[in-house]
């Protein structure tokens, strides 16, 4: 099924509650290639950290943060469709991605094996997702600073940066351990 190419509308980042994506009908996130960024509070952050063993004060500084907003970015990607992707891949776990598969790694350290699923989509309803339409599927070098990689993407395995406290905390090993336990 081909697609007809729309012209991108001006967006902003702008973040909005991943449950919003789950409670929407289908059509609400629309059919269209786009960026996008998962962000955490404060206090998910320090869930994700602490299933990884890591302290906040070694690696806050390297996570990129909104101004003025307690929100970290622990994830970005693209997408040729942001419905399929975010609501069905992310937030609906329709097939695995990279993203979701990493929560339920998180989860399953912090509170067990009971219940994976609904302490997965409860802690994603917990977080928050912007997206920005896209006009073609190779960004442009605006677009590839906008998801930038100078920043440590906890979840990324792609635009992840922060490879040097990457390797030092082990990080890509420790997500990678926590996610064969699924």
């Amino acid at each position: 099924m081909k697609r007809e190419k729309k012209e991108p509308l001006a967006m902003c980042w702008n973040p909005v509650d991943a449950k919003c994506l789950r409670e929407r009908s289908e059509g609400s996130v629309p059919d269209v290639s786009g960026i996008y960024k998962w962000w955490a509070s404060r206090k998910c952050l320090k869930t994700i950290l602490d299933a990884l063993q890591l302290n906040m004060k070694d690696v806050e500084n390297s996570i990129e943060k909104k101004e003025n907003i307690d929100l970290y970015c622990i994830y970005v990607g693209q997408a040729d469709s942001l419905e399929v992707r975010l609501k069905g891949n992310h937030v609906n776990g329709r097939g695995k991605s990279t993203f979701r598969k990493s929560v339920e790694a998180v989860v399953k350290k912090i509170y067990g094996n009971q219940d994976v699923e609904k302490n997965t989509n409860s802690f994603i309803d917990k977080l928050k997702i912007e997206y920005r339409f896209v006009s073609q599927k190779k960004l442009d070098d605006t677009e590839i600073k906008e998801i930038g990689n100078k920043y440590l993407r906890l979840f990324n395995q792609q635009h992840n940066g922060g490879n040097e406290l990457r390797k030092t905390y082990g990080i890509t090993k420790k997500l990678k351990e926590l996610r064969n336990e699924l």
